[in-house]
Formats: C-alpha cells, structure tokens, sequence
C-alpha cells in the first residue's frame, strides 16, 4: 500500500474527521510504511516486534486488570531497518460502557500525540483486520464497540530540564558531594597531623631527655623558618595582609564547612543508642513505630492507585476489612495523629523550657525565637526533598508508567513556593508539591497556636481551660459538618465515591480546623506534666484503670470505623460523630502511653517503646518521612508491568522502602 493509496483511502474520513489535514505527512508515511511491513506476506522483524509489544487483553478483567500496557522496552528496541524511524511507546485513554482504561501501543516516533489520537479515532492502526484498539468483548460490557478514545500520551523516556529543574538538580548533586568531599578531606587532615607526628619524633633519643643535636638544629632552623617569615610578612604593603586575611577567612570557611559535612562528624552523632534523660524515652518507639505503620499504608496505598492488575480484588479485600489495619495506617492514617499528638508535646515542652529561662517570661522574642527553631528544624531538608524529587525525576528514564511521576515533577515547578511559606494545605491540594508534606503545613501553623496556650497558662488556669474547651468544640463542630455535608467516607476514602474521596482530601484530611485535636491534646498533656514533681499515679489500680481505658478506646476507633454505615445513601449520624471525635481520642489514648510509661507504669510497652534502638531511628525518621513517598513512586514507576496484589507482594516493598530510606537519610542528614 502506497502513500497516495493510503490518502485516498483517508480523503472519504476527512469530512467527518478534519483533524486528519493536521496529520503531518512523515508520519503518514511512516505509519504506512510500519502497517505495509506488518501485513505484508512475510511480515519483517521491527514491525513483528512493535506489534508485539501493543498491548493487549488479559485475563482477570472481573478483578480490574483493565488497562493493557504492553512492553515499553520492546517497542523502543524495534528499528526500521533503514534508520528512518523507531518505535514509539504511547497510550490511548479509552472509554467503554463505564471502563477507562489506557491501551500502550508502538508506533513510528516521527507522529505526535494528535496525529496518534486522529489515527486511533479513524481505527487506521491493524493487523489485518485486528484493531489495535479492541474493546473489552460484550461478555463483560453491554457494547463491544469503544465508545470514545482521548488524547493519546507519548512515553518522552527522560523529562524536560528547564531552569528550575535546573537549578534542583545542582543542589540535589552538591549535598551528595559535600559528604563524600568532606569525608575523604577529614580523613586526609587526620592522617596528615598523624604523618607529622612521625614515630621518630615520639622515640626517645639516646640522650635520655637531652635534645639531641639533629634536633637542636631542626628545632632552630624551624624557629629561623617562622621568623623569617614574619619579617616578610611584615615588610609587605598592608593589601597582602586584608588579602592574606581574606584568603585565611576562605579557607577556614571551606575547611569547617568540609569537616560540617564529613562522615567522621556526623556519623557519631547519628549512630547513638542512648535517648536524652529529659524526654520520655518511650517517645522514640511510639515515632518509629508509628511512621513504620504509615509507610506501609502509603506503600499499599500508591501501589493501589496505578500500579495493580487486581485493583477491585484489592479494594473488596483491604478496605472494609480490619485485618488489613496495617495497610492503611488503621482507619486512615491514625498514625499521623499520633506524629501530631508529639508535636504538640515537644512543642509545649519547648516554649516552656524558653519561658523558664527568660526573665520576663513569655515575650514577644522568646516567641520569635521558638518559630525560627521550629522554622530551622522543618524547611532545610523540607526544601532539599523539593529539589530532590525535582533533580531525580527528572534524569530517571522513564517507562511505561511515568504520569504520576511526572505529575508530581509539574506540581513542584508550579507551586513549590506554597511549601516554602507552608501553605501547600490550601493551595492547590490536588495538585500540590510533594502532596505528603500537607503535615508540615499544618504542624508549623498548629506552632502558630501554642504561644498562647502557654500564655493563659501562665496567666490564668481558669482561662486555659475554656481556651482548650473552645479550640476542642470548634475543632470539632467544623469536621462534624464537613463530613454531613460532603458525606466523607469513615474508614476507606479510596472507594467508589469519587467525588466524597477529592472533598476527604481537599476539605477534610488536609485542613488545620480538622486535625487540631490531637496536636492540643499533646500541649494540653504535656502543661500536665511539667510541673508535677510528685508521682501523680499512686498505686497499680489507678494505673490498670487507665490502661484499660485507654486500649478501649483504641480498639473502639478501629472497630467502628469498619462498623459504622457511611455510605451516601444511608449516612449515618453515627458517622459524624465518629469523624469528628476518633482522631483526638485516638491522640488522648496515645497521649496516655505516654504518660503511663514517664509515670513508671509502662511496663511491657515502655520496655519495648525504650529499646535503644528507637533513638537511632528517630533521629533519622524526619527525612525518611520525606523522603519515603517518592522512592515509592519511583519503585512503582519504574515498573514496566502491572504488579498483582497479594500480602507477600505488599510486604516486600515496605521492608525495601525502609531499607532504602535508611541509607538515603545517611547520605543527606547533612543537607538538614
């Protein structure tokens, strides 16, 4: 089939399909020349292999394996053998009878996207006459014909470096550098003073406490070298001594700077097992643990989004069964209540260490003070895991399922700056910059609120009081409205209501005014605690009550969530009730924990929470926070097929991603 053959078979379509003017000639041609060797009678090897690597149906359709990826690998690796052209990896967006699904399939790289969508839409891509954009059979449809095809997308392999990816890719390269440079130049100066303190020198001479006179002579041609040295110095014009002086303020610089970011500083530091006498050592277990149960939702969670032959199986397992608590962090993400709960603690404990040290208690500098440590603590390595995230992804050759990489990389160009004055919890939320660090947002401004806590606290017990009972009630009221009004979904925000699931994201999960309990209930715990120099628990009885009360309580905000009707049609006031009170009483149970085990009543738990090993860890759990979502998607999008949900396939990836965020954490501490 011919070129002109070709177009006098498209010139009858034009009048319905005009786009196909817009089709450019070279791919016209390629593509006639790609279907010509593929239907030929001996069909050749490149088309063979492009035709291979389409996308087509599988099996378990039933348990959502709908979306036909192909081979990535094999579609780029198919060359014309004249070197006009080579295969190019795209996927078309179909929709059938209530399917949307995405078809990969291979075709010459001189079309564009439009031109691929015109072709698909005309059905011009067969074999024979075999679409390669067949629809699902009427066995699982009531039509069998596709009944729309969107703009198709084209796999680029590497994304676009502008300036700002840039200028994060520089940064994200200079703080794995800064390691390695100040680590082999720390070990370069100890053994330069270890090679001056030579063994001859440290020998004692036959002189027997004489000083020899070799080293009578060394010793005064040293001091003859230094006072020459000085008079040179002396007799030089006074611009050598501000360039002599610049030139030794440089070197310092760079010298501190070098042995800041050498392994032979940090590392001790890191690498220590004892936790500070001043803080409850349980603390440390409860983070860990904690962040642990929030990796593993988020690795089942992002896997679940794109990445899974069996997404149905997976949704009708795991989200309305409470066996599966672990994998969804228990009712969404209650170990983020628990991250926020601390918070509030170390941030009370904080300001008044602050207050107790100032004479005029708390000022409006001691105020400014705390925010900038706040400040100091979260944004350097928050804006480092920016530019990470940018400079990585962007020089990672993408396959087969790279939209949710690339989707995150054109969030952060757009609205990086929205972290930055950690407002990132309102603007933009569906599309915001490494969407997981809503927390951050959310914590500094809870930060906002504790001074005057602290101040009534100061000032008026009384007034404490009904601060805390207002802040509580408003917190609440608001969530308990949201969730009538939107319908929020309890336990499993991930089900079939679409547009309940954005509003639980957008209005809810992500907002101040909704997640402000637990983070009061650790200030409000901890302005207990300060002052009370006195056991307050008296006896095992008092402490028994408390620990059955609180392990009730847990329990009960897991089991009602899998228990209380939240669907739309029957929205429960129970389901109210339960979205505005489960986090902030899951926060108090917590909270109990830890005061349990600071009360000498921890017993087990506090034996287990103490292990040493929790205090390495949570020093390194910030940046595995950060850092843990976007090794995930990196592990996802380089998959070049779909993985198929089972328990053992979730697990695996979460002890790698622990793993992987250990190591990373090492290597840039040094950029916090």
């Amino acid at each position: 089939m011919s070129v002109s053959l070709l177009m006098l078979l498209l010139m009858p379509l034009i009048h319905y399909a005009s786009p196909v003017r817009n089709v450019s000639l070279r791919c016209l041609e390629d593509t006639n020349q790609f279907l010509s060797d593929l239907n030929a009678v001996e069909p050749k090897a490149y088309a063979i292999m492009m035709y291979d690597s389409l996308g087509k149906l599988g099996s378990n359709i039933l348990g959502g394996n709908t979306d036909r990826l192909g081979s990535y690998t094999e579609c780029l690796s198919a060359k014309v053998p004249s070197g006009k052209f080579q295969g190019q990896y795209c996927k078309l967006q179909v929709q059938q009878e209530g399917f949307d699904y995405s078809i990969g399939i291979c075709v010459p790289d001189s079309c564009h996207e439009q031109d691929i969508t015109t072709f698909a839409i005309l059905d011009i891509f067969k074999f024979k006459t075999i679409s390669f954009v067949s629809p699902f059979p009427s066995l699982f449809t009531l039509n069998s014909t596709v009944s729309s095809v969107s703009v198709a997308r084209c796999a680029k392999g590497l994304f676009s470096i502008d300036a700002f990816a840039a200028i994060c890719l520089f940064v994200s390269i200079l703080f794995i550098v800064l390691p390695i440079t100040g680590t082999v130049y720390a070990a370069a100066v100890r053994w330069e003073v270890k090679f001056d303190e030579s063994p001859s020198d440290s020998l004692p001479s036959a002189n027997y406490g004489s000083t020899s006179s070799n080293e009578k002579d060394k010793s005064e041609s040293k001091g003859d070298i230094r006072r020459n040295h000085y008079k040179m110095n002396s007799v030089l014009p006074v611009v050598s001594d501000d360039v002599c002086y610049t030139k030794k303020t440089f070197l310092g610089a760079l010298d501190s700077t070098l042995k800041c970011f050498s392994l032979q500083k940090n590392l001790p530091t890191i690498w220590t097992m004892k936790s500070s006498k001043v803080v409850c050592s349980a603390l440390n277990g409860i983070r860990v643990l904690s962040l642990v149960w929030i990796i593993s939702g988020h690795t089942s969670q992002m896997a679940a989004w794109q990445n899974l032959d069996n997404v149905l199986e997976w949704k009708a397992r795991v989200l309305k069964n409470p066996i599966y608590v672990y994998s969804r962090s228990g009712p969404f993400y209650l170990g983020v209540d628990t991250f926020f709960l601390i918070s509030g603690w170390l941030s009370s404990r904080s300001l008044l260490n602050m207050v107790h040290h100032s004479e005029k208690g708390i000022t409006l500098k001691v105020t400014l003070k705390y925010l900038c440590n706040r400040l100091a603590r979260l944004q350097p390595l928050h804006m480092y895991s920016i530019c990470l995230l940018v400079g990585l992804y962007s020089v990672i050759p993408w396959g087969s399922v790279w939209e949710i990489s690339k989707f995150h990389l054109d969030n952060c160009r757009r609205v990086w700056w929205s972290n930055l004055f950690f407002l990132n919890n309102f603007i933009s939320v569906t599309e915001s910059c490494n969407g997981w660090t809503w927390y951050l947002a959310n914590d500094f401004q809870f930060y906002l609120t504790t001074p005057l806590v602290i101040f009534l606290y100061t000032k008026s017990k009384c007034g404490l009081i009904i601060l805390g009972t207002t802040l509580f009630l408003a917190s609440f009221t608001v969530t308990a409205l949201l969730s009538s009004f939107f319908r929020l979904p309890v336990a499993s925000p991930s089900d079939t209501r679409e547009m309940s699931t954005v509003m639980y994201f957008t209005e809810y999960y992500t907002k101040p005014y909704c997640r402000y309990g637990p983070f009061l209930v650790g200030v409000l715990l901890e302005l207990f605690m300060y002052h009370q120099q006195a056991q307050i628990l008296r006896n095992k009885v008092q402490a028994s009550l408390g620990w059955l009360c609180a392990m009730l309580a847990m329990l009960a905000v897991v089991s009602l969530a899998y228990t209380i009707e939240d669907s739309v049609n029957s929205y429960s006031p129970a389901a109210v009730i339960y979205q505005a009170l489960h986090r902030t009483l899951w926060a108090a149970a917590i909270g109990w924990i830890i005061f349990a085990c600071q009360e000498g009543y921890g017993g087990l738990a506090n034996w287990v929470l103490s292990w040493d090993i929790w205090t390495l860890l949570a020093k390194i759990s910030y940046a595995c926070y950060l850092v843990h979502p976007m090794l995930i998607i990196l592990y996802n999008g380089l998959q070049e097929t779909l993985m198929h949900y089972s328990d053992i396939n979730m697990a695996l990836p979460v002890f790698r991603t622990l793993s992987d965020d250990v190591h990373h954490r090492v290597g840039i501490d040094r950029a916090g």
